[in-house]
């Protein structure tokens, strides 16, 4: 079995808010590690984008209504990646959860790295969903 680590943060927005925002493949490249206007809809339905390990091409979990957000990274003609990501009402607000895989050759400490990548996107997430609406 694979090493994992699940990462989660609490968002002070309602889950429909949260949901419909992380449903829409468009704004991944607002929080997530894509350059912002690199990322754009393929004809299949998946989704293209410059990430700091070069081109990858995501594929998004379809609409739902039970907050599953899972996708999946991959480089054109590899294997998929996947990424099981899940939205949850937690009182007025949202937890949003993720669970990292430890990936083949990754060492310990790109492992850790990694982690604390994804943490930061969380944490710009947080903070821009937070900044909606209020004023």
């Amino acid at each position: 079995m694979r090493r994992s680590q699940t990462i989660s943060v609490s968002i002070d927005r309602p889950f429909d808010e949260v949901h419909d925002y992380l449903a829409r493949p468009l704004n991944y490249q607002y929080w997530a590690a894509v350059e912002p206007g690199t990322f754009k809809p393929l004809e299949n339905g998946d989704w293209a984008g410059m990430t700091p390990n070069g081109l990858r091409h995501f594929r998004f979990t379809a609409p739902n209504n039970f907050g599953v957000l899972d996708h999946a990274i991959f480089e054109p003609g590899s294997p998929l990646v996947y990424m099981p990501m899940r939205v949850m009402p937690n009182e007025a607000g949202s937890e949003l959860i993720f669970t990292f895989f430890r990936r083949d050759g990754m060492d310990d400490a790109q492992f850790a790295s990694t982690v604390e990548w994804i943490q930061t996107d969380f944490l710009t997430l947080q903070s821009l969903l937070e900044a909606r609406n209020r004023g």
